[in-house]
């Protein structure tokens, strides 16, 4: 073999080679793991909360000298949360009030006692996630307040008592007594007579309320909004989101896969979504469900800037619901835009309704400031009305009313305006005085 014939055969495999390593790589296709679709939801980035950030304390009650004073300032609670959830307790366990010889409502309320009230029943089993608990055993229980009585501190440890005002129930843990008493250093002795001073108003012989007893100034708000993305809440809520159908309705748009069903209220910024297959219920405890809850709305970066509180629980619906805060006071809407409301089915999520807008920037306003009637006045408002069972109010707050609108540049805003309401079972209601139309009597769950 010659040179020049040795040449043209490397050539030409070097040819072959090099068109062989082309077509490779045009045409590989590489093998990955199957990918497992989640059966509820597709999970996506988010800003997780957990549960003290979505279960935090409404307002601290503080009594003494026959005098009683209230904060809901967000600073205020969360310094003493800082405080309270560093203690170490042991030794939970239920206590009777019969055997404290003193009437409940007067164990609850006593002089010389800091309150620290929640909106709705905790599971224990869910806030020892939060709590620094010993006890590798903690029995089943749950409370809407944490009480610190300045009277009980005394030795190495003290109670601290966990209360659930209507079952009428009360359970104490032991904390570092050195601990408890700067705590009431702090918190009460050095602010307690700081605050607005309320007046007790018994509502009937197993409770007991809390107003102001003077007038109270609270400023009005407005906002700019922003809109969440839809995309995500429909990859969130659809098993297979490729296979969704989207159609235009009266009130924006639907989304379906046939079975499960989600509507987009554009008027009002709501999302609506149900599963009817998931109607059949298996009853989860209290902790499971809440846990569950939280756990449902981190995953799909539900949480519209951190300003969503636990509101409201009932097992037996399976139905959680979650509300709007703005400065440490409840916001109130008819049409469902401060609530995130979920039902739960069999295994996944039957219902869910939520507003898809987040506050966005506030806006300076002249003569924004609003000044409230006193509590008493409230009070006495509502024994006035025969429409409203007065025995049957369960509490009574300040809140805001969300209204919308557009300004100038038909840019949407959200107007906070401070109002007093009041709360029978799960509805809350405007108080209606005189100078309105009436009040607002529909139930805002």
């Amino acid at each position: 073999m010659n040179f020049e014939r040795a040449k043209s055969i490397i050539l030409i495999i070097l040819v072959g080679t090099s068109i062989f390593l082309t077509w490779s790589i045009w045409t590989y296709e590489p093998e990955y793991d199957p990918f497992e679709q989640s059966s509820e939801f597709i999970k996506i980035k988010s800003d997780v909360q957990i549960v003290s950030d979505v279960i935090k304390p409404v307002s601290i009650l503080f009594h003494g000298n026959g005098q009683h004073f209230q904060t809901s300032s967000p600073v205020e609670i969360n310094e003493m949360e800082n405080e309270f959830l560093q203690w170490r307790f042991s030794g939970l366990k239920e206590v009777s009030v019969k055997r404290l010889q003193r009437k409940f409502d007067d164990f609850v309320h006593e002089d010389g006692s800091i309150e620290i009230e929640f909106s709705d029943d905790i599971p224990i089993s869910l806030y020892k996630t939060v709590l620094n608990i010993r006890d590798k055993e903690v029995p089943e229980f749950s409370f809407d307040r944490i009480i610190i009585k300045q009277k009980d501190i005394g030795g190495n440890e003290s109670a601290v008592y966990f209360v659930s005002y209507d079952k009428e129930k009360v359970y104490q843990g032991l904390v570092d007594s050195k601990k408890l008493r700067n705590f009431m250093d702090s918190f009460y002795w050095g602010s307690y007579n700081k605050h607005p001073e309320y007046v007790a108003e018994t509502i009937n012989s197993k409770r007991t309320l809390f107003v102001p007893e003077n007038p109270v100034e609270i400023n009005k708000l407005e906002y700019y909004i922003d809109s969440l993305d839809i995309g995500n809440l429909k990859n969130a809520l659809f098993s297979f989101p490729k296979f969704v159908r989207q159609e235009s309705v009266s009130v924006g748009e639907e989304y379906t896969d046939g079975t499960r069903l989600m509507t987009v209220n554009k008027e009002n910024y709501l999302i609506s979504y149900i599963n009817p297959a998931q109607k059949s219920k298996v009853f989860d405890s209290s902790s499971d469900l809440l846990q569950k809850s939280i756990d449902f709305i981190n995953d799909h970066a539900g949480w519209e800037n951190n300003n969503y509180r636990f509101a409201y629980m009932s097992e037996n619906e399976q139905r959680v619901v979650f509300r709007l805060f703005v400065n440490g006071y409840p916001t109130f809407n008819e049409s469902g835009m401060t609530e995130i409301e979920q039902i739960w089915g069999k295994e996944e999520i039957y219902s869910y309704e939520r507003p898809y807008f987040s506050l966005d920037s506030v806006l300076p306003s002249v003569g924004s400031t609003k000044t409230l009637q006193s509590g008493i006045e409230v009070i006495n408002q509502l024994k006035s009305k025969d429409n409203i069972d007065f025995k049957s109010v369960e509490d009574i707050s300040i809140g805001y009313k969300l209204k919308k609108s557009l300004d100038s540049k038909l840019v949407t805003l959200v107007t906070l305006e401070p109002t007093w309401y009041y709360r029978i079972g799960d509805k809350w209601f405007i108080v209606p005085f005189d100078e309105d139309t009436g009040g607002d009597q529909s139930g805002l769950e």
